[in-house]
């Protein structure tokens, strides 16, 4: 069974992590940019000898489908943490464009 969670990237190393999940387990952390925001978020990545740092704003962050290992960890691989495709935009349309068509004098029976 795998869960739909709001998730960040490291840009060096390409693990990814819950949000919500920090302090991880690898050493890894993820903090708002602000107090108490969820705004903007800090992921400090414990990858290689040198800590990658990120910024990450709200419009930025993915929806994923997470597999169980990955959401008890709070982290994974690209292939235990996919991006979620979005949603596209509602379809909508103007019902009273095709209501006018329809009573406009020149649709009236009888006329031509």
């Amino acid at each position: 069974m795998s869960r739909i969670r709001h998730c960040v990237e490291c840009p060096k190393c390409q693990t990814r992590y819950l949000i919500s999940f920090s302090p991880y387990s690898n050493g890894a952390y993820l903090r708002p940019a602000v107090d108490a925001s969820s705004d903007e978020y800090i992921l400090y990545c414990s990858c290689g000898p040198d800590v990658g740092v990120s910024r990450w704003r709200a419009s930025e962050v993915m929806a994923c489908k997470v597999s169980n290992a990955a959401f008890r960890r709070g982290f994974g691989t690209s292939v235990e943490v996919r991006p979620v495709p979005k949603a596209r935009e509602p379809w909508s349309f103007d019902a009273s464009q095709f209501l006018n068509d329809r009573k406009s004098p020149d649709r009236r029976k009888g006329t031509s």
